[in-house]
């Protein structure tokens, strides 16, 4: 296999960036993964575009990556006896929470140390390359830091009742210093984001109903939508378990503006680290990193190829009157905060399909059915469908129309979780409806 080798190149099986060793006699290189960090198996080298790469910190190697620095492009040549070392470390450098803090404050001395705690037994030539190249990285560091859309963090639902500190960390971090990513860093439309967030709804849509959602969100059929589809013109929704293609997804705004509707979805970030990290993630981040954003203009379609489907089809099913909506307390503190600054207590919706039991049920194999007088114990979806409507003089005549899907049986029972949506609904053109 033939590799470019000025491109990136990872290892196939677990994803990670490998480091390039040329051997000086024949010319051949080869690949190892980095010294920082323990592998299990030899690496499998492939363009790393090619595949899914596990990205790291560019410091110390943890996967928790919250910023991306710009620096001079930096390339660190090692000479052995009968090899070299060819690393190109690029113009982007990404950083986990603990990492940028040290790269803001210049502390090549701490970044060192933080390799040093990751156990791996480095030679004392392997650890002055390590602090060199740290050094050049550090003093070449161009002004100013960007959000990082990569990394990996464990996805974690947010409570209902801090959703306004949420929202009021998230228009704090829209409008800082810190760049966006995702074409999002334009100061026009960062400052309509943040106003748009400060008139935002609130939404929390529970467990029962995300299940809904993801479902259908997975057979969402080609539609256009427009700003009456949304639930409000501005909105903030957190889901009560990960929804998405890769089920990565806690959260989504939108915007509504003369163009269209720009939706940005959202990943929640801060699960794994320790106490003091983790604070100062609040602080300077919040709890949302922007993974996806797309601006839908009254003529743009959407699908279930789109990673807003699962916003889309969550506006979809709110607005077939499928879903009853309740008032969630804020949290003691944020109510107080707002007492403080005059603001009007926050409001926070609990969207949950009509009828759903607060208790606990337990379910039963027992099969939906018509039977009179036979008690169900659970409820079921009906999927939408077309039927002959009977109309006319003495409804003689017939005539073809579709049928919105519907949940069958008692309101007091648990909805059948094999059971899904096929079809949202309609897609309205020019008046008329289509399936």
């Amino acid at each position: 296999m033939s590799i470019d080798p000025a491109q990136q190149i990872a290892c196939r099986t677990c994803g990670r960036l490998l480091n390039r060793y040329l051997d000086l006699d024949t010319g051949q290189a080869h690949y190892t993964h980095p010294t920082s960090e323990r592998a299990d198996h030899d690496p499998d080298p492939v363009p790393a575009d090619q595949i899914d790469t596990h990205h790291v910190c560019d410091f110390c190697s943890d996967d928790k990556i919250v910023y991306t620095f710009r620096v001079n492009p930096v390339e660190m040549v090692v000479i052995a006896d009968t090899e070299q070392l060819i690393q190109r470390y690029g113009s982007n450098w990404s950083a986990c929470i603990e990492c940028a803090d040290l790269v803001q404050a210049r502390d090549v001395p701490r970044l060192s140390a933080r390799i040093m705690r990751a156990g791996v037994p480095f030679d004392p030539q392997v650890i002055d390359n390590l602090h060199t190249m740290q050094q050049a990285v550090v003093d070449s560091v161009l002004p100013g830091r960007a959000l990082a859309t990569i990394g990996h963090w464990q996805p974690t639902p947010l409570p209902a009742p801090i959703l306004p500190k949420i929202r009021d960390r998230l228009a704090q971090l829209i409008r800082s210093h810190d760049e966006l990513p995702l074409g999002l860093n334009n100061t026009d439309l960062r400052d309509q984001l943040a106003a748009s967030l400060d008139a935002a709804r609130l939404y929390w849509i529970d467990r029962e109903f995300t299940e809904l959602t993801t479902h259908a969100a997975a057979s969402l059929p080609t539609t256009t939508v427009t700003a009456a589809d949304a639930p409000a013109p501005h909105g903030l929704i957190a889901w009560a378990q990960p929804v998405g293609h890769r089920a990565d997804l806690t959260a989504a705004t939108w915007t509504t503006n003369p163009d269209g509707i720009r939706i940005i979805c959202y990943r929640s970030i801060g699960t794994g680290l320790s106490a003091g990290p983790l604070q100062r993630l609040r602080e300077q981040v919040g709890w949302l990193l922007p993974h996806y954003t797309t601006h839908l203009r009254p003529d743009d379609v959407i699908d279930t190829t789109s990673p807003a489907s699962a916003v889309i089809a969550t506006w979809l099913l709110i607005g077939q009157k499928l879903t009853e909506t309740t008032t969630v307390t804020a949290d003691k503190a944020i109510r107080k905060a707002y007492q403080r600054t005059g603001r009007p207590a926050p409001e926070v919706r609990l969207v949950r399909i009509r009828g759903t039991a607060t208790t606990a049920n337990t379910h039963t194999d027992r099969q939906p059915t018509n039977q009179p007088g036979r008690e169900h114990q659970y409820r079921w979806w009906v999927r939408g469908h077309w039927r002959n409507q009977p109309y006319g003089p003495g409804r003689t005549q017939r005539r073809l129309i579709y049928l919105d899907p519907q949940i069958r049986g008692p309101e007091d029972k648990p909805i059948k979780a094999s059971t899904t949506v096929r079809i949202l609904g309609t897609t309205r053109r020019n008046g008329t409806e289509h399936s």
